[in-house]
């Protein structure tokens, strides 16, 4: 185990937190975090931020204390360290395995700039009606699936349980940017891929006529409560639940 956290020094809330990070994966991340009764709002992408209170509870289940600057030199080593900027907000990370043994790690980012142009391969639409229903699709059976008609089938980066017996977000031409997926291979050593190798999936606030449907496709408006359950649940599914409250709080296209 290589759990590690730093001195509590950061501010926030009228408190002072640590940060908790594993430099050998998330799994061992998110296990310690469950034993010690870490509550999972408190992940950011890469770590989890813990009250100064907390860190002597943290050192007796294992956790071992070091400075903030080899904390953070041994979790960018670890190729887990999660890149983010400002006005961004890392709702999730996870590390996939592809079928011929690839590991991507995959971050599910809010953001309100688009996802770079040069490694996006697909854009997904967020479509509400004014019932709060929201439009999917269904790709037509013998068809490439969700992943292929977003552009991402070759790297894997399609949305996760899309396919012919799925519904999935619409393939978009354009709309207000909410967020994205991004995928980052593992190169060797464990370390991550140049981010020219990367691929992004973006979510956006769309309209009926930003919607892009194949021939055969089938398209439906489902309640935005069953939505989820209609795509399967895929794990990039809080980043919809997230555009979805902003949109009730008036952040709609």
């Amino acid at each position: 185990m290589a759990v590690l956290v730093d001195p509590p020094r950061w501010p926030a809330h009228g408190r002072e937190w640590s940060h908790l990070v594993s430099d050998v994966s998330l799994d061992e991340l998110h296990a310690f975090a469950r034993r010690v009764g870490i509550p999972a709002r408190g992940f950011e992408g890469d770590h989890y931020d813990v009250p100064s209170e907390r860190l002597a509870d943290l050192q007796a289940a294992g956790a071992t204390l070091v400075p903030a600057g080899e904390l953070l030199r041994r979790l960018v080593a670890s190729g887990l360290r999660v890149p983010k900027r400002r006005g961004q907000q890392v709702l999730g990370s996870w590390v996939e395995v592809r079928p011929g043994g690839d590991e991507v790690h995959v971050d599910l980012v809010v953001s309100v700039e688009p996802s770079p142009a040069a490694t996006t391969r697909g854009v997904r639409g967020l479509v509400v009606d004014g019932e709060r229903r929201v439009l999917l699709r269904r790709p037509r059976v013998g068809g490439q699936g969700g992943a292929g008609q977003d552009g991402a089938g070759q790297d894997g980066a399609g949305p996760a349980g899309a396919g012919p017996d799925r519904w999935a977000l619409p393939v978009v031409g354009r709309g207000r940017p909410l967020g994205f997926s991004r995928h980052r291979p593992v190169a060797a050593g464990g370390r991550r891929a140049p981010a020219s190798r990367w691929r992004h999936i973006a979510l956006v606030a769309g309209t009926p006529d930003d919607v892009v449907l194949a021939d055969g496709d089938e398209a439906r408006l489902v309640a935005a409560t069953d939505a989820g359950r209609a795509c399967g649940a895929p794990p990039w599914w809080p980043l919809v639940v997230h555009g979805l409250e902003a949109a009730a709080l008036g952040g709609g296209r």
